[in-house]
């Protein structure tokens, strides 16, 4: 099963794809069965074993249209780290790295394939000295609290562009950076981040915390909790091919990409497709030979921690209430999607067959791992993931004109520093002071994210559009640009000023609309990281909204999908949340 050859416009074509069939069936997939499959997995007894050795863990899972469950769990049981502060890098091995492969059956949980790669170790360079880097490290390497969890320990750090994109502790983006040591300390891998102030030089550590796990339930402790099987498979089913294994942990290990060529055309649609600069793939699309979208891309996912609890607050007002870049919880990212911070960005084009149920199809599917090292991820599919948001972004082109936009959020974040009430060594103290002896954190919402999605617009038209709010029966037009909170029954319409095509938004609830005239210097027009202050001035999309009239002007519409996290069956490690959202069509 499952060979992939290309057809005659070079695409690849899956001869079985991710699970396309409806919504829901497809979300308790990601959010039920990746349990089950992983739990399958690991109690193969040649699994389990390599498994519970791992110091760190990573999984995949894909579901396949013919009833079977793509799988891997891969880490290693040992790291080596060479260099130092005093050395200028810091390299890293993940020593005999393995990864598992299966696929399940859904109707008999049967492993029906399994591959268990060879040891294998894995090297990457974690950190090359620059002189600001150099001094925000000795400061936070100087701080007391950090030196009683690094002392006699091997350690190695993790510095991103988090400072850009990251507010914490009060302090606005561009002031504040997380600095991540991993500790190698015996059997485990754990971590320490520092937050420092760096609005003056090196800055001061504000803050401290530990963590000892990077996802709430790692594979390997989830192994170590398992009974293995009394036989195993492996000899008895075949090797788990290179076209079957899940897109995140292909060969080695690292994504299977199959990039597709820059403009296709498939089932009525004309893809044209640029690589990722911070927005994500950025996509235009006609249907029919009629333009859809100038672009479609992802700007920004807010990925928020140790939140107040929320009283009917629009996102802007929950996250930011002070309306400026200063989250009103613990820590947010506003995480980029590139090919440089975190890749691989696009994977690749699964195509759907016509069914009795539905059209024919296809899906462009892109990865991206914020602040992961280079595109492979290395580091991150060794298991040393803490404080990398793993965001699987895809639209789905169907035939009778439907676009479906997927949002999947693979953990883990820093979501471990939030859901556990802590020991003294799990909470944030300032600057190397001990807490309180049973002093817990108090976060209303431990975690919560929002994927965003800018369109510009294009029915059938580049000269500006007509745009429209239908609220059950009663359709408005409203003169200027507008933030509008989701529910059921209101759809946002772009429709040609001069023909009948038009572009339909149904919105629900945990989403939210941003509709705003497209202008010079806002993101998503001016790419964010591009220019200093477009960057360190952006929180919200909202706060793009002012009297700027919209209709028949180009404008951009950015849609909010929510992600309630807590609603999730199972923790981090085992679950992944998905959010999707529909544009339909008519009159092409």
């Amino acid at each position: 099963m499952a060979q992939e050859e290309p057809d005659d416009t070079g695409v690849p074509v899956a001869r079985h794809g991710s699970f396309p069939d409806s919504d829901d069936q497809t979300d308790a997939l990601y959010t039920y069965r990746k349990r089950r499959a992983l739990e399958v997995l690991l109690t193969d007894p040649e699994v389990h074993a390599v498994a519970e050795d791992m110091l760190s863990s990573y999984e995949a899972y894909e579901p396949y249209t013919d009833h079977l469950d793509a799988v891997s769990v891969q880490g290693s049981p040992d790291v080596e780290i060479e260099g130092g502060v005093g050395d200028g890098q810091f390299d890293v091995t993940a020593v005999e790295r393995q990864v598992a492969y299966g696929l399940v059956d859904r109707q008999t949980d049967d492993l029906v394939a399994l591959t268990i790669t060879e040891p294998q170790d894995v090297s990457w360079r974690a950190w090359e000295a620059n002189e600001r880097e150099a001094a925000q490290l000795e400061r936070v390497i100087d701080t007391p609290r950090v030196q009683t969890f690094i002392d006699g320990t091997d350690w190695f750090p993790l510095f991103t562009i988090a400072g850009s994109i990251t507010s914490a502790r009060g302090i606005e983006h561009g002031g504040v950076n997380p600095i991540v040591l991993f500790l190698a300390d015996g059997d485990s891998i754990a971590a320490v981040v520092a937050y420092l102030d760096v609005r003056d030089d090196a800055g001061d550590v504000v803050d401290v915390s530990h963590v000892d796990r990077f996802v709430e339930f790692p594979p390997h402790e989830l192994a170590a909790s398992l009974v293995p099987r009394d036989d195993t498979v492996v000899g008895a089913v075949p090797d788990v091919s290179f076209e079957e294994r899940p897109w995140y942990t292909a060969d080695d290990g690292i994504h299977r990409t199959e990039d597709p060529p820059t403009s296709f055309e498939r089932s009525g649609w004309n893809i044209d497709w640029k690589p990722p600069g911070q927005h994500g793939v950025e996509i235009s699309a006609s249907y029919q030979g009629t333009p859809v979208f100038a672009s479609l891309e992802s700007p920004v996912t807010f990925t928020g921690y140790g939140l107040p609890e929320r009283d009917g607050e629009t996102t802007l007002d929950w996250f930011f209430p002070d309306d400026d870049p200063v989250f009103s919880g613990e820590l947010l990212r506003w995480d980029l999607h590139s090919l440089e911070f975190g890749g691989p960005g696009p994977l690749g084009v699964i195509d759907y067959s016509e069914a009795d149920d539905r059209p024919s199809g296809f899906r462009f599917s892109s990865h991206y791992e914020t602040g992961a090292q280079e595109p492979n991820g290395q580091d991150h599919h060794s298991g040393y993931r803490f404080g990398q948001s793993s965001h699987e972004l895809a639209y789905d082109f169907w035939a009778d004109g439907t676009v479906s936009s997927i949002w999947r959020r693979q953990g883990p974040g820093f979501v471990t520093e939030y859901v556990t009430a802590g020991a003294d060594d799990e909470n944030g103290t300032d600057d190397g002071e001990e807490a309180d002896d049973g002093e817990e954190p108090e976060y209303g919402v431990p975690h919560h994210s929002v994927a965003s999605i800018a369109m510009d617009a294009t029915p059938g038209t580049t000269n500006g559009v007509e745009v429209g709010i239908v609220d059950g029966t009663e359709r408005t037009t409203p003169e200027t640009e507008f933030y509008l909170v989701g529910e059921q029954g209101i759809v946002v319409q772009f429709t040609n000023p001069d023909g009948p095509e038009t572009i339909e938004l149904p919105l629900d609830e945990d989403m939210e609309v941003v509709v705003v005239r497209r202008a010079a210097g806002e993101i998503p027009g001016q790419q964010r990281l591009e220019e200093s202050s477009v960057e360190s001035n952006f929180y919200h999309p909202a706060q793009y909204i002012g009297d700027e009239p919209i209709q028949g002007e180009r404008v951009v519409a950015w849609l909010l999908r929510e992600a309630p996290t807590a609603e999730l069956p199972h923790p981090t490690g085992s679950t992944s949340f998905v959010t999707r959202s529909a544009i339909t069509l008519s009159g092409y």
